[in-house]
């Protein structure tokens, strides 16, 4: 039904408007055919039938349309919803089925007047404050040559999951992770590494009790500060603007440090806040929020130095608050991508320091007759593995593979450390035998 209208609009008769005069109109139409000819009796019933078809099919449209408009169907959905706990159920296509699609309440924008306790609680408290949300932010810090751009969705009631992108732009390439999770797992893939990383994480049966300011923040008797954190979904990449917890803790924990700039900003179609005030950091002096006055997200911020330049930032360019989501899209296509850990074990890498407990019963013999010679470097082979007792003076330093033939490199310890003797264990080179060179 509620594509109905949507269609309609499609059409031709998206312009056309019935009111009162329109409708008695169309019925003074029929009665006046009905009386420029004589038909025959059976015609006469026929058209009186015909007429009243008419008629009805038009009256329940025009009841339908100003129905819609004037929300006189909200209240049978309203019900619907709260059977469902909140889910409006959306009949399936052929490209998304309703169970993966929550529509959840619409966000309703805050224009009151707000305290900064209020707002600052609101910022503490996010995760009560939204079902869904989808958005898209730049973030910038100072300290670091790069910037990030970050995607995400998420899903907070129904079906708990999200997706996170972050796109890095380090020397004019970029590098693209990926973050998921649902029903208890959590995925990350690197795009330029084509691997993943698979955990666990323990789904909350409820969403916790809200902080008041009081129970967030307090001092230890020694003086330093004390912060209790809200629970949050496991995808990091949307923490700074979805659930500024520590922000909050960081700049605004202090009252008297900030004021409220604006009660009322409009920011990507959000009614925002505005915050300015004073801090005491290295880089930067003062900050900027725009927080959402209904949810408490912190859509945009910026730091400033002392000249007023801006020096770290995230300018958001969409974020939509309590949409419909595709709960498909929290589980990642893992397909031509490895697993990290056992990609890992297939990668060559180097382990140093005391390695007895990882020498195999074969070679033990021969490990500890390698100890007895400190001016001596001892290789061992087993299994493709190396097991390297360095002569004193010396450590590993790499080990470089050309084909079947392999080269250990050692390098000089610091004069601190010439008495002493290094072991190393090598895994994953694919080499016959190590030629030793001391550099």
């Amino acid at each position: 039904m509620d594509k109905l209208k949507e269609k309609m609009d499609e059409t031709i008769l998206r312009d056309v408007y019935f009111d009162d005069k329109q409708y008695q109109r169309v019925l003074n139409s029929i009665n006046k055919s009905k009386f420029q000819k004589q038909p025959s009796s059976l015609r006469n019933k026929f058209n009186f039938l015909l007429s009243i078809s008419v008629v009805s099919i038009m009256f329940l449209g025009i009841t339908y349309f100003v129905g819609t408009q004037l929300h006189f169907f909200d209240g049978i959905q309203g019900k619907r919803a709260s059977d469902s706990k909140g889910v409006i159920p959306e009949a399936p296509n052929k490209d998304t089925n309703a169970e993966d699609e929550y529509i959840p309440p619409k966000q309703e924008e805050n224009y009151n007047e707000m305290t900064k306790e209020e707002i600052l609680t609101k910022m503490i408290n996010t995760v009560d404050n939204f079902e869904t949300a989808i958005g898209e932010y730049k973030i910038h810090y100072n300290n670091i040559p790069s910037d990030s751009v970050v995607e995400y969705s998420i899903s907070l009631k129904n079906k708990p999951g999200g997706f996170g992108k972050r796109t890095d732009s380090v020397k004019g390439k970029d590098e693209v992770a990926f973050q998921y999770y649902t029903g208890g797992s959590v995925w990350t893939l690197s795009e330029q590494t084509k691997t993943y990383m698979e955990s666990k994480y323990l789904e909350e049966g409820s969403p916790g009790t809200p902080l008041k300011i009081e129970d967030a923040f307090s001092v230890h008797s020694d003086g330093n500060n004390l912060t209790n954190y809200r629970e949050r979904p496991p995808i990091g990449v949307a923490n700074e603007t979805l659930f500024p917890y520590e922000i909050a803790s960081n700049y605004t924990r202090d009252l008297n440090s900030w004021n409220i700039e604006k009660q009322n900003e409009e920011l990507l179609g959000h009614n925002t806040l505005v915050i300015k005030g004073n801090i005491n950091r290295r880089d930067f002096q003062s900050f900027r929020f725009w927080v959402d006055k209904d949810t408490g997200i912190l859509v945009k911020y910026e730091t400033y130095n002392s000249a007023g330049d801006v020096v770290d930032y995230l300018y958001p360019t969409k974020l939509e608050i309590n949409v419909p989501i595709d709960n498909k899209k929290f589980t990642p296509n893992l397909d031509g991508y490895k697993n990290y850990d056992l990609s890992r074990q297939e990668q060559p890498r180097i382990t140093t320091g005391n390695i007895d407990d990882l020498i195999p019963e074969e070679i033990k013999g021969q490990w500890e007759e390698a100890k007895r010679k400190p001016n001596e470097t001892t290789v061992l082979k087993l299994n493709g593995n190396w097991y390297i007792y360095v002569k004193k003076g010396y450590l590993v330093n790499y080990i470089e593979a050309n084909g079947n033939q392999g080269t250990l490199y050692l390098a000089k310890t610091s004069a601190q450390k010439s008495q002493h003797n290094f072991q190393a264990f090598a895994e994953g080179y694919k080499v016959d035998s190590l030629k030793i060179v001391y550099e």
